[in-house]
């Protein structure tokens, strides 16, 4: 599935299937996903060649969107170009931000 994408990582992306299940089941939509994409502000190398994009609590409120946007988070490989899967960011203790454990 084609995505396209403005901001950050002016880029025509895929959704992988894995990720357009996970959008589905946590009421991501493709709206939501591009704004997360096009916005994001913290970019974080997490292995197998793949980024986690996202926008920080901070830059949402600064720039007026959807808190939403910064309650998940995107992998991205830089291999493929596909979107791999959409994750729920949760707080924690100092401030970063893991899945639970």
């Amino acid at each position: 599935v084609p995505f396209e994408c403005q901001g950050n990582r002016k880029a025509r992306l895929m959704l992988s299937q894995h990720a357009e299940r996970r959008c589905q089941q946590r009421g991501v939509s493709r709206a939501l996903l591009k704004t997360i994409l096009d916005e994001a502000d913290t970019e974080t190398a997490i292995g197998d060649n793949c980024r986690l994009h996202r926008v920080s609590r901070r830059t949402a409120r600064a720039r007026g969107l959807d808190e939403r946007v910064a309650r998940f988070a995107v992998v991205l490989s830089d291999d493929s170009q596909k979107i791999v899967t959409v994750l729920p960011m949760y707080r924690r203790g100092s401030g970063g931000y893991s899945r639970p454990t």
